[in-house]
């Protein structure tokens, strides 16, 4: 009899362990997260986008022009990693809402991008302009002030730049470049880079991609971002994600 019970209470708790794990719905993102914490190959690309990024200054530093030269950085996954907010989440099954995002803000315990410092401290002693346009919102302006700074960042008032009201970074870019020239545009979202790819379908987005293929690494340097982004808007919460994997081209 005690046997039976203690066969009926496994088969219980191994039921309750798979409802568990078929119910979080951000079950899909556990591959990405391992692989952004902890691969060789996350870093090496982050260091090939940086690198990449130096040289392109470095090229155009060669051009004596008397125009002020300035760098825009998005935020989140390019120049800070959240991996360790979202994967906490992930561990208790919370899908992701802005008031944990929030939360997580409020810990200032993003890490520096591996290779984001070093770029970031090159154009500081180039005199190159570095402006962080961010969709984190106003409220959340002193917590990033200061994981900023914590992280080494060179940060002041002028050139945090939190979202408003507009989600599209474009207007935030229009006016630095009243001001300056935009050497290069570094992110890890295709919004960071042109209002083309402001909520556009998947069709249009990697239509775009196609149209200006020429500028990815001259004009805009990409980080890889695998855990969220723009392009999870055709992944409903309410479905596998299993169903969208293509099978053929």
């Amino acid at each position: 009899m005690r046997v039976l019970l203690l066969v009926s209470l496994f088969f219980m708790a191994s039921s309750c362990a798979t409802n568990n794990s078929s119910h979080n719905p951000r079950e899909y993102q556990i591959g990405a997260y391992l692989w952004q914490q902890h691969s060789g190959e996350y870093r090496a690309l982050t260091y090939q986008a940086y690198n990449t990024a130096r040289l392109k200054i470095e090229r155009d530093l060669l051009d004596k022009h008397n125009k002020k030269r300035a760098v825009i950085f998005d935020i989140d996954e390019t120049v800070l990693d959240n991996s360790f907010g979202g994967a906490r989440e992930i561990k208790d099954s919370k899908a992701w809402s802005e008031s944990l995002f929030a939360d997580w803000v409020k810990l200032k315990e993003a890490v520096a991008i591996p290779g984001a410092l070093e770029f970031i401290n090159f154009l500081t002693k180039e005199r190159v302009a570095v402006f962080y346009v961010t969709n984190r919102t106003t409220e959340m302006y002193q917590d990033t002030f200061d994981n900023l700074v914590k992280e080494g960042f060179p940060v002041n008032k002028e050139n945090l730049i939190m979202m408003n009201r507009e989600k599209s970074k474009e207007t935030r870019r229009l006016d630095i470049l009243k001001s300056y020239e935009v050497v290069l545009y570094v992110g890890d979202n295709l919004g960071d880079f042109n209002k083309a790819f402001d909520t556009k379908s998947k069709a249009e987005r990697n239509g775009a991609v196609d149209q200006m293929k020429e500028l990815f690494g001259h004009k805009f340097i990409i980080l890889p971002n695998p855990l969220y982004g723009d392009w999870e808007r055709i992944f409903p919460y309410d479905k596998s994600k299993i169903e969208f994997l293509k099978l053929t081209p």
